[in-house]
């Protein structure tokens, strides 16, 4: 009759089906020209029922060059192999039923509902809003590849070119603050491109003494190409006690780029603060002291504000580099494994809250090496619960150099002589020891470089203080009966 509410008890479920074709074609002409053909059409739950279905082709082409006659004679050439591919992939990976609303029903705000002529009633509300156009994010990358084997495959080496653009890449929407606590759907309204090289070389050798070395290497750039528009981003976590995003997402720039305010040291006499041309036109100028940080007034207009904000740096590695060996001397054995990550930047917003003394928390010991007066320091702020310049904003004084070397295994081993175990009626008996995370060169000052949170594609590179990894010795034996 138009009062009456239809009520229903149950258990919540958030089902998601995927449903694949895949087909695939292979042409070798006489060991020397090869071909690859594939075609795959995926259905997915998560999207309505027009945007359902997307369909992914790729393609590959390879030239052995080593087979062709020319080569014959060419004796240290071993292998040789040059190939060259495009393909699209597609990422249904989101939360289900994005393209339609959902509402709650029995909604109450506070203790007592809504209050209508005094009365506290439930309601109904929207709680997730719709997006029906949502579909399919589209991975197309380009590669080529040259692959080459040398002195009998003892030396052997792989290069590769790639360049992958992500289109319609899938990214939360941006909600204003009167959206109140709705949530907001995924949106189709970003790419980004990464192109870079992936290099390995490795070389095994030995009879009596047998070794192995093995390099490898990935150079990557990352842009967003395109993200609403050229001045909409999207937005990190907040953090600290200024609540501001320590990433921002703009196009033209590398994912998840830490932003913030650029410093120039620290005021060091009331006469710096007093002649500073960044503060010229800055109500907070009577309030700033010696020992607070001096902000670096990006547009020029005499004040330190939210235009200010800049670029600080890039969470993503530039290049990441691994090293493996393995050598064998009669019963003896060692193995190792070294990676390296170089030019990538860390935000350390642990630091950032471990230095302001306006939290309740224990405070690092590096400001006992604090601003007490002129000269004493030019990056550590004076101790004070003022919080007029706002010293612990996000800024570039907690950006640091990620780079590091670890070595993150390293195994030897011993097999005694067959004559030994022999007498014991056992095959073989392998004594090792191993060790995880040995050791770490960094100059970075937090727990390790290798944690970061991330939350999803809107942070990375940002350290809270997460557990570090864990150092291990193992002590074993391998025995076969």
């Amino acid at each position: 009759k138009g009062n009456a509410f239809l009520t229903a008890d149950g258990s919540y479920d958030d089902p998601s089906g995927l449903e694949s074709v895949f087909a695939r074609g292979f042409y070798d002409y006489d060991g020397r020209f090869l071909a690859t053909l594939t075609f795959r059409a995926d259905g997915s739950s998560k999207f309505a029922a027009g945007n359902r279905w997307g369909y992914f082709p790729a393609f590959s082409l390879g030239w052995r060059v080593s087979n062709e006659k020319f080569m014959k004679d060419v004796s240290w050439i071993s292998n040789l192999k040059i190939t060259g591919g495009w393909g699209e992939l597609g990422n249904q990976n989101i939360r289900g039923f994005q393209y339609a609303s959902s509402i709650v029903v029995g909604n109450t705000y506070g203790t007592n509902g809504y209050t209508f002529g005094g009365f506290g009633v439930n309601g109904s509300a929207v709680t997730i809003t719709a997006n029906p156009d949502i579909t399919w994010e589209r991975a197309a990358m380009t590669n080529v590849s040259l692959e080459a084997g040398f002195l009998n495959n003892k030396l052997s080496t792989t290069i590769t070119y790639f360049d992958k653009n992500t289109n319609k890449m899938l990214v939360p929407a941006l909600l204003i603050g009167t959206a109140g606590r709705v949530t907001a759907p995924d949106i189709n309204i970003g790419n980004m491109n990464n192109r870079g090289i992936e290099a390995e070389v490795n070389y095994q050798s030995g009879d009596t003494f047998k070794y192995s070395f093995g390099l490898n290497g990935s150079f990557i750039k990352n842009e967003v190409t395109k993200l609403y528009g050229l001045n909409a981003f999207i937005p990190s976590t907040v953090y600290g006690r200024s609540s501001q995003e320590i990433s921002r997402t703009y196009e033209g720039q590398s994912i998840a780029s830490f932003y913030g305010w650029k410093t120039a040291g620290l005021y060091q006499t009331q006469a710096e603060v007093d002649n500073d041309p960044y503060l010229k036109n800055d109500s907070r100028k009577g309030a700033i002291k010696p020992g607070d940080v001096r902000f670096v007034d990006i547009n020029g207009d005499g004040m330190i504000d939210g235009a200010d904000r800049t670029y600080l740096g890039n969470p993503n590695p530039k290049a990441t580099l691994g090293f493996q060996t393995t050598l064998s001397y009669k019963g003896f054995d060692l193995s190792a494994n070294v990676t390296g990550v170089f030019g990538v930047s860390l935000y350390n917003a642990d630091r950032m809250q471990g230095t302001d003394p306006t939290y309740s928390f224990n405070l690092y010991a590096e400001t006992l090496n604090r601003w007490t007066g002129p000269g004493t320091s030019n990056s550590i702020p004076r101790m004070s619960l003022d919080r007029a310049n706002e010293n612990y904003r996000t800024s570039d004084l907690f950006v640091e150099n990620g780079n590091y070397v670890s070595l993150k295994n390293l195994t030897i081993g011993y097999t005694l002589p067959d004559f030994i175990v022999k007498k014991a009626t056992f095959n073989s008996l392998r004594l090792y020891v191993t060790g995880q995370n040995l050791f770490m060169i960094t100059n970075y000052s937090g727990y390790t470089p290798e944690l970061g949170y991330t939350n999803g594609n809107r942070q990375r590179g940002v350290d809270v203080a997460q557990y570090p990894s864990v150092r291990s010795f193992t002590f074993g034996l391998t025995l076969k009966i």
